[in-house]
């Protein structure tokens, strides 16, 4: 992988891994109880998450930034594919999104991975101390970011400007994309990660929902819903829409 700017990258890392006690105003109570909490981030105000039908959640954000997460327990060697529906009725404007403070996207899910010290970068080893000191052990590593948003193509992969190494991006629908329309998406977690991270995948620890539209000062209002890790065969039975 490329090069990183170490102190571009630093403190985005420490955010996204460890995030901040949030608000819990700002998610449904419906989602509390299905045990979704939010990630906020220092001296951003953070998104607006509410329930919609299918298992799925409605996020508003108004010059906003924050992540809805929820711990899962995924077999990747059973199960390595990720299906879900999106669509966004308020699309946040184009964005780049290799750059930090320009990186704003209307809809965003998170796979996040346990740290594989096995396999770790050494950047990856330098900042893992800092992020166990402050959330612990059990602390995410790598992190795969399936976006709505951006002024690439869809398929483009991008290196997260806060993860650097640790974290990448690809875009599934571009900012431009219809809005107003359901959309079908499945992606092979299980191969993307051997892929971008070049070893075998660890399962994933924890799933999110973000959106980030503090940068532009815009507005953005989507919805995801019926997530599932499913199996290769299933998936084909789903294809994208």
């Amino acid at each position: 992988m490329a090069g990183l700017n170490l102190g571009r990258v630093w403190p985005g890392i420490l955010a996204l891994l460890v995030g901040l006690p949030a608000m819990a105003t700002n998610v449904d109570s419906t989602l509390l109880a299905e045990g979704w909490s939010e990630v906020t981030f220092d001296g951003k105000a953070p998104n607006r998450f509410t329930p919609s039908p299918s298992d799925g959640v409605v996020v508003e954000s108004d010059d906003s930034v924050s992540l809805l997460q929820r711990d899962v327990e995924v077999d990747l060697d059973r199960t390595p594919c990720l299906t879900w529906r999106w669509q966004v009725s308020e699309p946040a404007p184009p964005s780049d999104l290799t750059v930090r403070g320009e990186d704003d996207r209307s809809l965003a899910l998170y796979v996040a991975f346990p740290f594989d010290a096995e396999h770790a970068t050494a950047f990856e080893h330098m900042q893992r101390a800092v992020v166990e000191k402050l959330a612990g052990k059990e602390a995410p590593g790598r992190v795969l970011m399936y976006v709505w948003g951006g002024d690439g193509a869809r398929g483009d992969r991008v290196e997260s400007p806060h993860l650097g190494e640790s974290g990448m991006m690809t875009i599934l629908r571009p900012a431009r994309t219809e809005t107003g329309i359901w959309f079908e998406e499945t992606v092979d977690v299980a191969e993307d990660y051997r892929r971008i991270f070049e070893s075998e995948p660890p399962d994933p620890i924890t799933i999110a929902i973000g959106a980030d539209t503090d940068d532009t000062q815009s507005m953005a209002k989507g919805a995801v819903a019926d997530m599932a890790f499913v199996s290769k065969s299933d998936a084909k039975r789903s294809p994208p829409g």
